[in-house]
């Protein structure tokens, strides 16, 4: 299960930033339907965003005071935190 949820994780950031990037350019180069693509990445950045709490505020690793860190960072700054936490994931989970 919980190998699951970090290849969910994985992908989700993944695609998120890939649609996400997609959908600009097509918007930038006035594409119909680009907005499918970056609802698409709006929606990929919830789940992560999602995941990614679930799995800071179940840790054993890191304190409460951490834990209510990364809940903020993840809601104010998801990207920025979003990438560090797929770097850093090990150490924190």
């Amino acid at each position: 299960m919980k190998g699951d949820i970090t290849n969910l994780y994985k992908k989700a950031f993944a695609f998120a930033f890939l649609f996400s990037i997609l959908g600009a350019y097509m918007k930038m180069q006035h594409f119909e339907n680009s907005y499918i693509f970056l609802l698409i990445g709006v929606g990929l950045t919830l789940l992560y965003i999602i995941i990614g709490i679930r799995e800071v505020n179940n840790s054993t690793k890191i304190s409460s005071t951490e834990k209510l860190f990364w809940t903020i960072a993840f809601l104010c700054f998801n990207f920025f935190t979003g990438i560090f936490y797929f770097i850093k994931r090990k150490e924190i989970v």
